[in-house]
């Protein structure tokens, strides 16, 4: 459906569509009239979730921010309204109207004793309570809390469902503030109830608040004391382990001892190469003296050594030499021990010499000095050979002992590696916690309220607009809309083709052309088509007959059936039409009556004119023709009309007999071929083919097939049967032509 058609639709039930809108804009305006009046009090409270009294809100991403406070916005509304709230603002009501006097003050409400439901025992019984209750209040202990029944709540209109619909909170804009408003008959209640509700609750609040950070401080302070316990357990077993493993710091400890090894490798290296030197020295001294044959070698060992102090100092060098190794391996300083030894050998050295010089020399007992220099210096060589046999063993075990306490120290390091991971992510977490705790400590310490009355509420004095013009005219576009929607839902399931675009889409075939509808009694066709028409009707109306004739004229055919789904969908008059338009181009044309079952073509009178009845109970009055010609006995007369140029009917006498019964021993398709060669064009019409058999009996006689379909007729199931069938026509098919159509749908 186009737009033109929908507001076409509109138009056509204009009427309907205004008194609509008018009927549901003057009710709604009386009624809203006849409303009481209402009033209504307000206040605006800061909430400080922008411009917080204490910690602020994330400014590191905007859109978190914007969240949060949205959220914080959320929840605090949402306690507004909870049921605990306004259960406390029933009572402070309920205790209002049940103590006013009546004299000095009235209450605001006075139920009837039908919605009541409760005895006026029940109801003295919840008198006595409220009154006790609120005498006690006066004293140290803190009362029982007034409970009323829930009937007497609803009663007096002031249960939770009931406050929740006149109870309006909402945040103004993008603000920090938030607006509360109540809205009732009595301008002292409005009042009360937003003055009670907003002190009330802020009370409540700042007793939440303050029970919230206390809860928060202990549960941080318990955390923070878990964590330090845990701290301080860690921290303990490392310096157990520590003190018990001789352990100060294990990766420079493991270093030195590294050091030491290499030390003490490279010395067992050297005196390795050293015993074998000593060893080639000593065995080449041993050589020499051994051939010398001028004095005993034992003579000369006595010479060389028997003396006190040569045992002394090598008893001297022997133990300095084990003190040096075993400080090397201990790491200590050896320099100036090394000095000591090398002191002890020169002095030993002296002796050996003193003593040389001490033996007295006699030609008998003379010792050849050459001698006593080979065993000294034998000596000598021995002396270092056994300190350097002696120290080998040493320096192999110290470096035994050293690659233990490195394999040791690497093992404490690992252990303690692992441990030291777990204090420092003890010591993250207990200085995230500290933190925490302190925030808590400050804020519990300094803890207020956030709300603020920015404005108080005040008695209101005028009654609110009930809006009567705004809440009439969006009425009015209400009621209008939906008789639109609901024009435009009959439109949609009208199945009838309303519009020349809807053609092909529900028919499924070809358009030739189309016929809008004419609103006249009488149409004189040679005044139709001889003059310019004033109303653009009748003009679209020829010009379309035009179109069609147009359309015939080229398709190169001379024979048409005329045939339709439904009755009375507009062929006979189709025809008439298109026979006369084509006349007028000096066209011969035949028309042949076969509709047997409604012969309209064949009940016209000879007149000096063509006039069609558009509207009654025929489709035709008169019509200027030729006297009836039958094809109910075969015969086929031709008595032409001499005031009617170019224009031949025959029609039949009607009957129940389908054409080719009619036909039956006749040679039409011969018949036919004759009247060929004497017209230009030869029209037929046949049956409505949803219940006849007679336009498919009569397809063979014709070449073209023209299907006439009323667009106020709509498209049913036998319909649709038809069309498939007409769909099959293929070459057959000249097309459709779209009769009465409302002259603004085109």
């Amino acid at each position: 459906m186009d737009l033109h058609y929908l507001l076409n639709i509109l138009l056509k039930r204009k009427w309907l569509l205004l008194s609509v809108i008018l009927i549901s804009t003057v009710a709604t305006y009386f009624f809203i009239g006849k409303l009481p009046d209402t009033y209504k009090a307000e206040s605006v409270i800061e909430t400080g979730i922008i411009n917080y009294k204490g910690a602020t809100l994330s400014r590191d991403n905007p859109f978190i921010q914007k969240y949060q406070i949205e959220s914080a916005f959320s929840g605090l509304i949402e306690k507004m309204k909870s049921r605990n709230i306004i259960k406390i603002l029933t009572d402070e009501l309920l205790a209002h109207d049940l103590l006013a006097d009546g004299l000095t003050e009235k209450p605001f409400r006075t139920p009837d004793e039908d919605d009541l439901n409760l005895s006026q025992n029940e109801l003295q019984d919840m008198v006595m309570k409220l009154k006790t209750n609120l005498n006690d209040s006066s004293l140290n202990s803190k009362p029982e809390p007034f409970k009323p029944d829930q009937r007497l709540a609803e009663a007096y209109r002031y249960d939770y469902e009931s406050l929740m619909k006149k109870l309006e909170i909402n945040r103004i804009g993008e603000t920090d503030y938030l607006k509360i408003g109540f809205e009732s008959e009595n301008p002292e209640l409005s009042f009360f109830v937003v003055n009670t509700f907003l002190t009330k609750f802020m009370e409540q609040h700042e007793e939440d608040l303050s029970s919230e950070e206390m809860q928060k401080l202990t549960f941080n302070k318990n955390k923070l004391f878990q964590y330090k316990k845990e701290l301080d357990s860690v921290v303990n077993k490392i310096n157990l382990y520590k003190t018990a493993n001789g352990l100060v710091d294990v990766s420079t400890q493991r270093e030195t001892i590294i050091a030491q090894k290499r030390e003490l490798e490279l010395k067992l290296q050297e005196t390795e190469q050293t015993i074998a030197s000593l060893q080639r020295s000593l065995s080449f001294v041993e050589t020499e003296i051994f051939n010398y044959n001028k004095v005993t070698t034992d003579e000369a060992y006595k010479q060389v050594t028997y003396n006190d102090e040569y045992t002394t100092l090598t008893r001297q060098i022997t133990q300095l030499q084990d003190e040096l190794v075993q400080n090397r391996v201990d790491g200590k300083n050896v320099d100036a021990m090394e000095r000591r030894l090398e002191n002890l050998k020169e002095k030993l050295k002296r002796s050996m010499e003193k003593s040389q010089a001490a033996t007295p020399k006699s030609e008998k007992d003379k010792i050849d000095d050459k001698l006593k220099e080979l065993v000294r210096r034998r000596l000598d060589i021995k002396l270092d050979l056994d300190l350097a046999l002696e120290a080998r063993p040493s320096y192999a075990s110290a470096i035994a002992n050293l690659t233990r306490r490195a394999e040791k120290l690497l093992i404490d390091d690992n252990y303690l590696y692992n441990i030291t991971q777990e204090k420092n992510r003890l010591d993250l977490e207990y200085d995230k916690i500290r933190k925490e705790y302190e925030e808590t400590v400050y804020y519990a310490e300094g803890t207020e309220s956030p709300l603020a009355i920015i404005e108080r509420v005040e008695m209101p004095v005028e009654p609110e607009s009930k809006n009567r013009a705004v809440f009439s005219v969006f009425a009015g576009v209400a009621g209008g809309s939906l008789m639109s929607i609901v024009l435009f839902l009959v439109a949609f399931m009208d199945s009838s083709i309303a519009t020349p675009g809807q053609f092909g889409r529900i028919t499924g075939l070809p358009l030739v052309g189309y016929v809008n509808e004419v609103k006249l009694k009488n149409m004189d066709l040679q005044q139709l088509f001889a003059n310019t028409q004033t109303q653009p009707e009748l003009e679209y109306f020829k010009e379309n007959i035009r179109k069609i004739r147009t359309a015939v004229e080229n398709s190169k055919a001379k024979t048409f059936l005329f045939v339709s789904p439904k009755e009375q969908e507009g062929k006979s008059f189709l025809i008439v039409l298109l026979a006369y338009a084509l006349s007028l181009n000096d066209r011969k044309v035949l028309i042949i009556d076969t509709n047997f079952k409604n012969n309209t073509l064949s009940a016209f009178k000879t007149k000096s004119f063509i006039e069609l009845t558009t509207t009654g109970t025929k489709p035709f009055g008169s019509f200027l023709g030729v006297g009836p010609k039958t094809l109910s006995d075969g015969s086929m007369e031709d008595r032409s009309d001499p005031y009617l140029k170019n224009i031949d009917i025959v029609g039949n006498k009607g009957g129940s007999q389908s054409p080719s019964e009619v036909l039956a021993g006749k040679d039409f398709k011969k018949i036919m071929d004759t009247y060929k060669q004497k017209y230009d064009f030869i029209f037929m019409e046949g049956a409505s083919m949803n219940k006849y058999s007679d336009a498919r009996e009569l397809l063979p006689f014709t070449e073209k097939l023209a299907v006439v379909f009323s667009a106020e007729s709509p498209i049913g199931s036998a319909d649709k049967d038809t069309l498939e069938y007409l769909k099959g026509m293929n070459g057959k098919m000249f097309g459709g032509i779209l009769n009465k159509v409302d002259l603004k749908n085109i």
